[in-house]
């Protein structure tokens, strides 16, 4: 993975420093390699973060041809296959990247070349030719991408602090909706004034002379599901089958590739598929896959005596991380790192260890509980039941008789003797809350950027079920997580691989029937049962749902309550228009509500963190910058 960047000016010539303390604000994202590229009143930057082909072959901003020049971040795992079928159509490459072949692909197929990748991306093309660029998002938006615009500026990034670039003194606007308090995940909106996301599956087109913006959207979930053989058993060899070569895949890389434990059933599976790889096939040398896995322990972790169990049965000299609760002043670092006002602590250690034992790559076990069910699905997703007995019992009032409405009424009691209960759908049901609504001004939220308005009319012809995983996949939720793991991990530049959000394997998992999800009082059944002769009985057998917890701050302590009062009393807190510091001033000296003064602090300290960021890269950031990378010139004057 890497990072990019871009400027579009619509009035002054663009900065050149402009996109390079761009560049240094993501330098974590890719620490080997910084360039740019400057054309009429567009800026492209990269840095670079060399895992296939690590020569200077792969330096980017890339071109092929001079009219079409890439910044990507991410991997298209299946760019050998699209290689191979690129050079029977008598295309030649000059380096072994997946990014030349983006680019080939797109002089190829244009905008339908996304629907030919399996991977995860962020990409931009500019095109000379139209004087034009695209940028593309992964369809399950496991990259982040923002972007920022005003009357002079469009500005993109891998991250939100990288904006800082061109626009110093980021604003707050919306820190009052939702429980997430960054990104605000039902829609493309964050808590960032002028600063949105690219949905996934879309792309972005900007005309670079009127400036015109057109946002297309390019895969579609629903139109694309595959069909499902009703036989269960069938089901569970398909499963594992496309899990497998899932994690197959995605073991192609230049820089040694590692793993983590937690114990759970999701990181077991993708461990245990690991080692029956390195068993059946020739394909895992131990000098670039080290199995050895990491495993985090800490307070109240009831999974890492099975995590070291399942690694002494593969025989791996696994470490164990013994994790202490962090101090309240390391909130604000973690806060920009992660850009998001929550305390994730382990989340970040976890991969800065891998990065000391000289992993580059983790592949981990994300993405399974969000399309094959938590725990906590299960109360909506019973409401499918519900609305299955009340169109029984609906057709039985219309085509049945008495014999066949007392029988009904027998198994399901006094609730089937209700001819007028409504059936449920999710997707009319927003959370608009004020979460902050003490302290802060409530604004009115105008829902026609949901994520999942245009997949309504869609959505009303699948079962509740379908409903309820699809916008738990699809329309904010995952991608907030995603993002949170993608800045935990690049934060050491170790760059995630997960094969539960394989294309194949997502869409296998939404187009999966619920009684396949929830079989014989198993939640997440085809995945267990996929895996059932290959795990222990104390993985296989676990009720209970455990990852990597925030850490509790604890404010009346006599430090933690001390560090709070020195960050209400900052001048820059106290003059702040978002919220209203008198009554949040009288409430702390009363220890009312410190919880929630605390969670709007957190996003004073982010704002704070990004800024010091900004100070040191500003004053400090010298990284070399390369020429744009004409791979066909350079191969000429060879």
């Amino acid at each position: 993975m890497c990072g990019i960047s871009g400027i579009i000016s619509k009035k002054d010539p663009p900065n050149r420093r402009d996109i390079i303390r761009m560049n240094g604000m993501i330098n974590h994202r890719g620490p080997d390699q910084s360039g740019y590229l400057e054309y009429k009143n567009i800026l492209l930057g990269h840095a670079r973060f060399s895992v296939i082909d690590i020569s200077e072959n792969g330096r980017q901003p890339m071109s092929t041809d001079g009219r079409y020049w890439i910044i990507f971040n991410g991997e298209i795992y299946n760019y050998l296959e699209i290689r191979k079928e690129l050079i029977k159509k008598n295309y030649k490459f000059y380096s072994k990247t997946d990014t030349e072949v983006i680019l080939n692909s797109y002089r190829e197929w244009g905008n339908e070349c996304f629907n030919k990748f399996n991977g995860d991306w962020v990409i931009a093309i500019l095109d000379k030719g139209t004087d034009s660029i695209i940028i593309s998002r992964d369809a399950v938006g496991y990259k982040p991408c923002y972007i920022y615009e005003d009357d002079k500026t469009i500005a993109f990034s891998s991250e939100i602090k990288g904006l800082m670039g061109v626009k110093q003194d980021l604003e707050f606007d919306s820190i009052n909706f939702g429980i997430v308090p960054t990104t605000l995940f039902s829609c493309s909106k964050t808590i960032f004034k002028n600063v949105l996301q690219l949905p996934p599956g879309r792309l972005l087109t900007i005309n670079l002379t009127n400036l015109n913006k057109e946002l297309v959207r390019w895969w579609y979930p629903l139109e694309n599901l595959p069909s499902i053989n009703p036989n269960y058993e069938i089901n569970q060899g398909e499963y594992y089958e496309l899990l497998y070569n899932a994690t197959k895949l995605r073991l192609n890389a230049d820089l040694k590739i590692g793993t983590s434990l937690s114990g759970g059933f999701d990181s077991s599976s993708i461990f245990t598929i690991l080692n029956l790889i390195q068993n059946n096939e020739d394909l895992l040398n131990d000098k670039k896959i080290d199995l050895n896995p990491i495993i985090m322990n800490y307070s109240g972790c009831r999974t890492s005596s099975e995590a070291i169990e399942i690694a002494e049965n593969y025989k791996r000299n696994f470490k164990v991380i013994e994790f202490k609760d962090k101090e309240i002043e390391e909130v604000m670092a973690l806060c920009a790192k992660l850009e998001i006002v929550e305390e994730y602590f382990m989340h970040p250690m976890l991969y800065k260890n891998q990065k000391n034992l000289g992993i580059h790559i983790s592949i981990d076990g994300h993405g399974a509980d969000e399309f094959l069910g938590y725990p906590s699905f299960l109360p909506y997703l019973s409401l499918s039941a519900h609305n299955q007995i009340v169109n029984l019992r609906s057709a039985c009032d219309n085509y049945g008789g008495n014999k066949e409405q007392n029988v009904i009424n027998d198994f399901f009691g006094k609730f089937a003797e209700s001819k007028t209960k409504a059936q449920y759908n999710f997707v009319k049901q927003l959370n608009l809350n004020n979460t902050l609504y003490r302290y802060t001004k409530s604004e009115q939220f105008i829902p026609n950027g949901m994520l999942v308005n245009e997949d309504k009319e869609m959505l009303n012809n699948f079962d509740l079920a379908t409903q309820y995983y699809y916008l738990n996949t699809y329309c904010g939720w995952m991608q907030y997580f995603l993002s949170k793991w993608d800045k935990a991990s690049m934060s050491s530049t170790i760059e995630v691989r997960s094969p539960f959000l394989d294309k194949n394997v997502t869409q296998y998992s939404l187009a999966l029937p619920l009684d396949k999800k929830i079989h014989n009082g198993k939640t997440k059944s085809i995945l267990r049962d996929s895996m059932e002769t290959f795990l222990p009985p104390s993985i296989k057998n676990q009720k209970f749902k455990q990852g990597l917890p925030r850490q509790k701050i604890d404010l009346m302590k006599r430090e933690n309550h001390k560090y709070l009062e020195e960050i209400l009393n900052e001048k820059n807190f106290r003059m702040s228009t978002k919220w209203d510091y008198k009554l949040i001033a009288n409430d702390f000296k009363e220890d009312k509500n410190l919880n929630l003064i605390w969670h709007l602090a957190k996003h004073y300290l982010m704002l704070k963190g990004f800024n010091d960021i900004y100070t040191n890269v500003a004053d400090n950031y010298d990284k070399e910058f390369y020429l744009p990378n004409n791979l066909i010139e350079k191969f000429n004057k060879a």
